[in-house]
């Protein structure tokens, strides 16, 4: 039987099937790198829990395989495979074999590290082992494949005593086919075998609206296998059950997973819940077939999945290839169309999660797992060896009633939660909503600033308000500007001296996003009880990651270590700033007023240690990427198009220039990878048909090398040189670079209990001017920073919390 590919992979190349194409074109995009790889991902070219994890694992093997990986030591190899796999991770958050395949791949490159070979030969181990590991992921999957096809089949012929003389029918949700694994599929891969064994009757299909992967995906494997089936739309289906079991023997309703957790909820694509639903009250059987890969034992129940929100013009509008007037499809133009008002409110969540009671079976590569006496899940039969306490945390485990210690990483019940919470956990989590609840967007972050003054005269601080000066008289919103400083104690000695300074932002970017619990906005009025949320809670929001947490967390550190006298009061210094997301004018006003008359010291007041808070994932940062501004010019001579040789275009000239210098190699290091260049902005010229006189780009140039002070101009130099080889002539292309450049900034990570990162994007660090130890640390990732589905989990602050703490008492006791 002839089976569609989704992915294509030989050792170095990897072609990915559009499925946003199908079915009306075969359009395979070769993906090389773990940029593109994410943006496939994200952007549902390709989908389906397994395949996201295959297409993932195996872009960053084609990236090793032809060279990407520039480390010269075991340590760096693996520190950039690790840092890859992280990026990659946050591509689609709620499919576990993302993180699965994750975990197994580092793994795999750490073990490769414990042989204890020496470099180059370790490197060289490291990335083989991994590229291995990725390669065994797809065959793998293709095999559990078959067998979720073999179980399943059985099972239902077992429930059902079906025969090829009495077929039975059954219904499927989403895709899960050829186009979502690596062959055959999941749910569809047990349709598909109940087929070959002639004991289907007839398979029917949902649209699984709004992004249609039933009506696209699904009904086209279906007719393309030649399997007998019918599309219907997510609405039809009780109707069909009530209308159609008895005649066309519905025995079941068929669905993949994204994410099976310890007691049986199940995340899938949204619909599923209400399948579940109609399955049990007519009476049929409702069976998720999933790979082991996708059972998350480390979640208790589905209130600790994270459900993706997506763009509400997936509900809004939608695309696809043009009918003609005679009913034929022409397939070589498509059309984006609206189906609604586009200014209708929106609420699409990718997922819903279906209870664990309304599964009769969760058939995997293993067997099928049903229901014990007690009406749970138990997946010890094909998960022994990560059911009997391999997932167990210090001081989670708990004794089931037969005294068998068993795994609970994160607690089931509010109860337990109110027993296990951290003794900070609700002024930590109040701070954190009431700053999040402020917009605080650059440039009018007065009330964040007045907030953080009560709080902190609260907690027995002397606080300063520093007011930043206006760029515009006329701008009222930037007139009221404050950094904010805090020393402990009531009327306390303001020095700075031998101090530590803990820091972070106050502004955000725009635009404003209200405060969400797990994806549920919380108005400001409402009482939150904070002591009841899960260590998994999802807290999103505007500002709720960068670098809001950071703020809740530093001064909740800070309060505890001073309260239990860890640490002298006269040893830390609080600094909120503001600015640091556009000029970081905050921190350089504060960092030239220390050098001001007012001192009254004879020498600028020096630091003992920087603390910075910046989204580093609870890692210690070694360092970031510097980073410059600036602008280049193209000069030509206008003239008519028709005309060209009368005149020189500057747009065509800077197209060249900017295409040179997007491939050219600019400087690169083992610790910070690749400078590369952005261009944000392109402009020029006048209209389509005259040659323009005038262009130019705004770029952004990230610096991995040289240091701090050099890094800029080395960069700059190199640019030069790429810009000479467009064109000779000095006058026609130009280039300044701001003088606020830099090049990479290092600071300290070596301490212990802290695993570390590199940070690529930049930080407040080189506007504090003086010789002091610089950390960079904090809760939450960047790459969900800036975005709408910003957001962390409670226990990311709380475990934040710790390790400022450590990090605190670490710099105070430095020599």
């Amino acid at each position: 039987m002839a089976t569609l590919q989704a992915i294509k992979y030989s050792r170095g190349k990897l072609l990915v099937l559009d499925q946003l194409r199908l079915p009306h074109e075969h359009h395979y995009d070769e993906v090389s790198t773990a940029e593109e790889a994410f943006d496939c991902i994200r952007s549902m070219r390709v989908r389906g829990a397994p395949a996201i994890a295959i297409v993932a694992a195996l872009a960053h093997a084609v990236e090793l395989v032809n060279g990407g990986c520039t480390a010269t030591t075991p340590e760096e190899t693996i520190a950039y495979i690790e840092s890859r796999l992280d990026f990659l991770k946050e591509s689609r958050p709620t499919a576990v074999d993302l993180s699965n395949a994750i975990a197994l791949l580092k793994l795999a490159a750490r073990a490769a590290q414990l042989e204890g070979l020496a470099h180059p030969e370790a490197k060289g181990a490291i990335l083989n082992s991994y590229i291995e590991a990725a390669e065994n992921i797809l065959a793998k999957d293709l095999e559990n494949n078959t067998s979720i096809g073999s179980f399943g089949a059985a099972w239902l012929q077992q429930q059902y005593n079906a025969t090829p003389d009495r077929p039975v029918s059954v219904l499927t949700h989403c895709n899960t086919g050829s186009l979502a694994t690596s062959g055959h599929g999941t749910a569809l891969g047990i349709i598909r075998t109940l087929h070959a064994q002639k004991l289907l009757k007839h398979a029917y299909c949902t649209e699984t609206r709004p992004y249609n992967q039933g009506s696209r995906l699904t009904s086209f494997e279906l007719v393309f296998e030649g399997i007998p089936s019918t599309l219907v739309t997510d609405s039809m289906a009780a109707a069909l059950f009530a209308l159609h079991r008895e005649r066309m023997n519905i025995g079941a309703v068929i669905v993949g997973a994204d994410r099976v957790v310890r007691n049986g909820d199940t995340a899938n694509k949204i619909g599923t819940y209400a399948l579940a639903v109609l399955a049990r009250h007519h009476g049929i059987k409702f069976v998720v077939a999933a790979p082991t890969t996708s059972i998350d034992l480390e979640t208790a129940s589905g209130e600790g999945i994270k459900i993706e929100e997506r763009k509400a013009e997936e509900l809004t509008q939608i695309s696809g290839a043009v009918v003609n007037a005679d009913g034929t499809v022409d397939t070589s133009r498509t059309a984006r169309v609206a189906i609604a008002d586009q200014r209708i409110g929106v609420w699409n969540p990718a997922f819903d999660v279906t209870p664990h009671d309304l599964i009769d079976a969760i058939v995997t590569e293993r067997g099928a797992v049903v229901k014990g006496a007690d009406g749970k899940f138990n997946f010890s039969q094909v998960l022994p060896e990560r059911w009997r306490c391999a997932l167990c945390a210090p001081g989670s485990a708990y004794l089931t009633p037969d005294n068998q210690q068993q795994p609970l990483v994160h607690l089931p019940h509010p109860a337990h939660s109110n027993k296990d919470a951290a003794s900070y956990r609700v002024p930590l989590l109040s701070l954190h909503r009431s700053l999040v609840d402020i917009p605080s967007i650059r440039g009018s972050e007065g009330s964040a600033a007045l907030l953080l003054e009560k709080v902190l005269t609260d907690l027995n601080y002397t606080v300063s308000l520093q007011r930043i000066p206006s760029a515009s008289n006329n701008n009222h919103e930037t007139q009221e500007r404050y950094n904010v400083l805090a020393w402990p104690g009531r009327n306390a000695a303001r020095t700075f001296n031998n101090r530590v300074l803990i820091t972070s932002h106050i502004d955000v970017v725009p635009p404003f996003i209200p405060y969400r619990i797990d994806n549920t906005t919380i108005p400001p009025s409402q009482p939150l009880n904070f002591t009841s949320l899960l260590p998994t809670t999802l807290i999103s929001g505007r500002g709720s990651v960068d670098a809001k947490a950071s703020v809740a967390a530093q001064i909740t550190a800070t309060t505890a270590l001073l309260t239990s006298n860890a640490i002298p009061a006269d040893s830390v210094v609080l600094l909120y700033v503001v600015g640091e997301e556009t000029a970081g004018d905050g921190m350089k006003f504060f960092s030239s007023s220390l050098s001001s008359p007012s001192h009254n010291n004879a020498k600028r007041p020096q630091f003992k240690s920087a603390l910075f808070g910046e989204p580093t994932e609870n890692k210690l940062a070694c360092g970031h990427k510097g980073i410059a501004l600036g602008t280049i010019t193209a000069h030509g001579k206008a003239g008519h198009s028709g005309y060209p040789w009368l005149g020189r275009s500057a747009t065509a000239l800077l197209v060249r220039a900017l295409d040179r210098l997007l491939d050219a190699d600019l400087g690169r290091s083992a610790r910070y990878g690749n400078t590369t260049v952005n261009v944000g902005v392109v402009e020029g010229g006048v209209a389509a048909n005259v040659i323009a006189k005038e262009a130019r780009a705004l770029v952004a140039v990230r610096i991995a090398v040289g240091n701090r002070t050099t890094g800029a101009r080395v960069v700059e130099r190199g640019m030069r040189r790429v810009l000479e080889g467009v064109d000779h002539d000095e006058a026609a292309l130009g280039l300044e670079l701001g003088d606020g450049g830099y090049g990479p900034v290092e600071c300290e990570c070596a301490v212990d209990g802290f695993d570390t990162m590199v940070a690529n994007y930049g930080t407040d660090v080189p506007n504090l001017q003086g010789e002091h130890t610089n950390y960079l640390y904090g809760p939450g990732s960047i790459l969900v920073a800036h975005g709408d589905d910003e957001g962390l989990m409670v226990r990311d602050l709380e475990d934040a919390v710790e390790g400022y703490k450590r990090l605190i008492k670490h710099a105070v006791e430095a020599s």
